[in-house]
């Protein structure tokens, strides 16, 4: 090895040598310049930081906006309001009534108060007190009206002293009348027509027909005249009339209650939407709301009444019913028009302007049973016009608010079934003739067979 080769070699090793001495450039050097990331890391850093407080702070004001817009005290004065109405209104099952709707009212403000301490609270308490009363979370609940209908008290010459068994009958939609007897029926009863009638009280109302393709009809005017009673209503006659856009807070004099300590007496319950007349020295009690450009109608009266004017022929459509060529079997209507639309063509005086299928899931949805349910459904076949499923939950409701018992004879039936079994395709059912002529006509054939 030469002199040069040498040298170099000793060079490269000192070099070497010299290079693991130095520290890492990857390794921290306690105060050294690189002991923070590079500058262009800081504004990454700052955003972060920003997006994680702003979204902090979001959350914070609006939970905080929840507790502060919980407002749990409009529950609890509503359920003070409603255990303060008398216990007639509400019949023996007033605790859980209350507390029913107590309950549905909190339910209502979760999402408000969501995290508020007296809301859980007060929720815990109204569950364990409707516990202990045994009430169950599905049944009757009161509204606003409920807080109106406290009766004062009166005195015994204008009150109703007979047996406090009554009747009640309903009118609604296409129109749909259920009478005092308890039928059901659906009408066509075009034009003015008595509903009640006796020597207290006349009910009249004009159905005139729906506007549109529609030959449907239902209620544009409805009157009530409440006769003279020489002690609790001296004026030869008080009148209520109410027609299409136009339902009064007041008699046609301007009054809204007559006699002492108001044995007549009128309350607008929904301003334009909803009236209820009391005749307390007859324990009666007229319902009368507008839904859309139509009525409806219900009375509560008591049996004695009812019974004095029981076959009259001029007794109203509630006592006897409408006449038979004025009536439209719907049940046969919902069972054989179920896949027919529009058909200008079919001979049916009453044309589709829904399908069944169609009408019966807006209905289930609006909760009607029974007899309201068919109503709410045929008159959205008959008409496509939704205001009736209203009609129909609303005539529900006022029924069992005038009679609460009737939920116990409901069968809560929200289909068509026997509709479709019993009338099929539009053939009536079999009669024990036409099936021994059937079998006649079969035994024939195969007489025929085996002489041939």
């Amino acid at each position: 090895m030469d002199l040069k080769s040498h040298s170099d070699r000793a060079q490269c090793d000192r070099q070497a040598e010299a290079a693991k001495a130095l520290p890492s450039q990857t390794e921290w050097k306690g105060m050294g310049t690189r002991r923070f990331p590079s500058p262009t890391v800081y504004p990454v850093l700052t955003l972060v930081l920003l997006l994680t407080l702003g979204i902090a702070l979001t959350t914070a004001q609006g939970l905080s906006d929840r507790i502060l817009g919980c407002d749990i005290d409009t529950c609890a004065k509503q359920f003070q309001r409603l255990q303060s109405v008398e216990n007639g209104v509400m019949g023996p099952d007033k605790e859980c009534i209350t507390l029913r709707t107590y309950w549905n009212c909190i339910k209502k403000k979760v999402r408000d108060c969501k995290g508020d301490l007296n809301y859980l609270t007060v929720r815990t308490g109204v569950k364990n007190r409707m516990g202990q009363n045994n009430c169950s979370k599905n049944g009757r609940t009161l509204g606003p009206e409920d807080e109106k209908t406290s009766v004062p008290t009166i005195p015994s010459v204008c009150s109703y002293h007979g047996k406090k068994v009554y009747k009640h009958c309903g009118l609604f939609g296409d129109p749909h009348l259920s009478t005092f007897h308890g039928d059901f029926q659906t009408c066509k009863v075009q034009g003015a027509w008595p509903l009640v009638k006796n020597k207290f009280l006349l009910v009249q109302v004009t159905n005139d027909p729906v506007t549109g393709e529609s030959s449907a009809t239902a209620t544009s005017k409805l009157t009530v005249v409440i006769k003279k009673n020489q002690d609790c209503a001296i004026e030869p006659y008080l009148m209520y009339q109410a027609q299409t856009d136009a339902l009064p807070g007041a008699f046609h004099d301007g009054h809204t209650h007559y006699g002492p300590h108001k044995a007549v007496e009128l309350l607008e319950i929904e301003e334009g939407k909803h009236v209820e007349i009391h005749i307390r020295y007859i324990a009666t009690t007229i319902v009368v709301r507008q839904i859309g450009r139509y009525f409806t109608f219900a009375i509560k009266m008591p049996e004695e009444i009812v019974n004095s004017t029981k076959g009259d022929s001029n007794s109203g459509l509630c006592d006897r019913g409408c006449p038979a060529h004025e009536r439209i079997n719907y049940q046969e209507y919902l069972a054989t028009r179920h896949k027919k639309i529009d058909n200008l063509k079919e001979d049916s005086a009453i044309k589709v302007q829904m399908p069944r299928s169609d009408a019966e899931g807006i209905c289930r949805e609006a909760k009607v049973v029974d007899f309201y349910f068919d109503s709410c459904v045929f008159d959205l076949m008959t008409t496509g016009d939704k205001n009736f499923t209203l009609a129909a939950l609303s005539a529900l409701q006022d029924i069992i608010k005038l009679d609460p018992s009737i939920v116990n004879s409901q069968l809560n039936r929200t289909d068509f079934r026997k509709y479709d079994k019993t009338f099929g395709n539009g053939a009536p059912p079999r009669t024990g003739l036409s099936w021994i002529l059937a079998f006649t006509v079969l035994l024939c054939v195969l007489s025929c067979r085996k002489v041939h």
